[in-house]
């Protein structure tokens, strides 16, 4: 997912993204921003690399 494409679902979950003056959000709202950055960082895991941990992707081998 390009960058763009993950800012257009933002603003389609959060309309007020939108405009051009200020956001402001509480902790509730911010929790909601983590979980949809969660949720889309979910689906679009390439299933390649299914089973693998993150150290396994990110260095070729386990941590020790």
């Amino acid at each position: 997912m390009t960058r763009e494409e993950l800012w257009s679902t933002y603003c389609k979950r959060n309309p007020s993204f939108t405009g051009d003056g200020e956001v402001t959000m509480s902790a509730r709202g911010l929790k909601k921003l983590f979980e949809q950055t969660w949720e889309i960082a979910q689906q679009q895991k390439p299933s390649s690399s299914a089973g693998k941990d993150l150290f396994d992707t990110l260095f070729g081998g386990k941590m020790r």
